[in-house]
């Protein structure tokens, strides 16, 4: 068995770790751990909020939840001999729940507190828990469904060095300064505008062993300001969106047997890891949208000299490389779909030049309308289609003006037959009644609020 390099508890907050976490990216947080080439080796994650969520009946915690301070990660882990311009290959060789942890939760944010895809569709907080069973998953919240689990992490990446993390503050900067003038991008016009990307923000930050934003606030209260502390604070950041490392890319497949090629920007790569999924949908669109759990991850790593220049350079600097992936053997696997198209019409029947986000919205709200003919709620079907095993895809990008995207969904995770019948009369008599909803709060109010915190 592999050895447990960063062990977690999960009844535990995150600041009271045994080993430091951390959720921002930055090249001055210090390694917690260091690993040699070919060593196979476990981490254990929290799940990505830190244990905000609870398993029970009430949404009020997702409603409220403190997002400053996600995501929880595990990590940095330095891997020796690893330097700026090499490619780290990072081997998945098994992952799974905690033991006595086996659950996940799926949500979607208020409105006024980080909303989600569908957001002017779907403005409340929801949340639907589910049981982790094997590799099975079921809901109370979401009666009639079964499916098998893809585990992955839906966050993992190596540190950024400081020119990277300039960048990505430059650029990010840029465009939230757009936010409510001429130039802000007309895609804004049809969803519903979050923030256009989330910066640096000392508040919330967990910076490993450096340490915890609680304890330097209670510093600054006894006049012993630490300003190191705040110098990293002020220009981490946030591991919202996945970029050149890596970082929160939310790809399922990246499941056991696959294998990651890394970008290394610093010494020793500094890899980390965290928001643990047991399944999602392609998009997770809901945002708060897999089964998110607390998990473990078995990797082995090895370092290609050198094997940076590999990777395509799309971009005004040499930094601006992707990783790349080969997909695991394992994934569950459906014969039979019903798979629903979108195309570049938005709800007000304005039509949108090639643009793949309208379509797949299309798409998606296409099937939420459709699934609950059959029994479900609208907001059953879609945290559901946020955390299932569904298929989405671009399918067309060059006929103008319509973008074409599809979503496939596997028919043999339900209990009832939701293919078009033959007979609607026949349809009408027999079909079922929405007997359990997923948690629901009421709309407005929402108080970002971690009472760990004091």
């Amino acid at each position: 068995m592999p050895k447990t390099i960063i062990s977690v508890d999960p009844k535990k907050a995150p600041w009271e770790q045994e080993t430091p976490l951390h959720n921002r990216w930055h090249p001055d947080i210090p390694p917690v751990a260091s690993v040699k080439e070919g060593e196979a080796f476990r981490v254990e994650c929290v799940d990505w909020t830190g244990g905000q969520i609870k398993n029970d009946d009430s949404s009020e915690d997702v409603k409220n939840v403190d997002l400053s301070q996600v995501h929880y990660l595990s990590g940095p882990i330095e891997i020796e001999g690893a330097k700026p311009g090499d490619l780290l290959k990072v081997e998945f060789l098994n992952l799974g729940p905690l033991d006595g942890d086996e659950w996940g939760f799926t949500g979607t944010f208020a409105k006024e507190n980080g909303g989600g895809f569908l957001t002017d569709h779907f403005p409340k907080a929801t949340k639907a828990c589910w049981d982790i069973e094997g590799i099975w998953c079921t809901s109370r919240h979401i009666p009639g469904v079964k499916f098998a689990g893809l585990i992955h992490p839906g966050l993992i990446g190596t540190a950024p060095s400081h020119e990277l993390l300039e960048m990505w503050n430059e650029r990010e900067s840029a465009l939230v300064a757009e936010e409510g003038t001429a130039s802000e991008k007309t895609l804004c016009g049809c969803l519903h505008t979050r923030p256009l990307a989330c910066l640096p923000e000392p508040k919330g930050a967990m910076l490993g062993l450096l340490g915890h934003f609680l304890d330097k606030h209670q510093k600054v209260v006894s006049m012993s300001y630490d300003e190191a502390w705040d110098a990293v604070a002020s220009k981490a950041a946030r591991t919202v969106p996945g970029r050149e490392n890596g970082g929160n890319c939310d790809i399922k497949n990246l499941s056991r047997g696959c294998t990651v090629y890394f970008p290394v920007f610093v010494d020793g790569a500094m890899l980390s890891m965290g928001d643990m999924h047991m399944s999602q949908g392609d998009g997770e669109v809901s945002f708060c949208g897999a089964i998110e759990m607390s998990g473990f991850l078995d990797l082995k790593c090895t370092v290609i000299k050198g094997g940076m220049k590999l990777l395509p350079v799309v971009g005004p600097s040499p930094l601006c490389v992707n990783p790349i992936f080969e997909i695991g053997p394992l994934e569950p696997r459906y014969s039979e779909w019903l798979v629903f198209e979108g195309v570049s019409v938005d709800e007000q029947g304005r039509q949108h030049y090639l643009d793949a986000t309208i379509a797949y919205k299309r798409a998606v709200l296409n099937c939420i309308k459709y699934l609950a003919q059959f029994g479900y709620s609208e907001e059953q079907v879609y945290l559901l289609l946020s955390c299932c095993p569904c298929e989405g895809r671009i399918s067309g990008i060059v006929d103008v003006p319509n973008a074409v995207a599809t979503l496939a969904v596997p028919l043999a995770i339900f209990d009832r037959d939701v293919r078009p019948p033959a007979d609607l009369e026949h349809f009408a008599k027999g079909i079922k009644t929405v007997t359990r909803d997923v948690c629901i709060s009421e709309e407005g109010g929402a108080v970002p609020y971690d009472p760990r915190l004091g």
